[in-house]
């Protein structure tokens, strides 16, 4: 497989993920006979936030949660291959560069 058709599979991917949610959810007790509750804690804009999630919230958050997991798996794939390409094109070019210059170096300058 290409690294132009793997890319687009990796945005395909990623743009099939529908929910995201950042943070990590925490439970929380009160004490042992009371039943336990739950905590989204998020970093924004340099502060750390906590919202409380109701427990029949809680599955569709950890799928939230799951989905963001996924996407920054997919976003660091995607980062990878870019950079391998980048990097092999890069190398391609300087190749021909090298092998231009050479010519031009070793040509003997014409008698006027």
């Amino acid at each position: 497989m290409n690294l132009n058709d793997r890319r687009q599979q990796i945005l395909q991917a990623m743009q099939s993920i529908s929910r995201m949610e950042r943070g990590k959810l925490c439970t929380q007790s009160r004490g042992p006979a009371s039943p336990p509750f739950y905590n989204l804690q998020t970093w924004e804009k340099g502060k750390n936030i906590t919202r409380y999630v109701p427990a029949g919230e809680v599955p569709a958050i950890q799928e939230a949660l799951a989905g963001h997991q996924r996407f920054q798996e997919l976003a660091n794939q995607f980062v990878a291959l870019t950079v391998a390409h980048t990097r092999s094109e890069a190398k391609a070019e300087s190749k021909k560069n090298a092998t231009k210059s050479k010519r031009s170096a070793t040509r003997k300058p014409k008698p006027s």
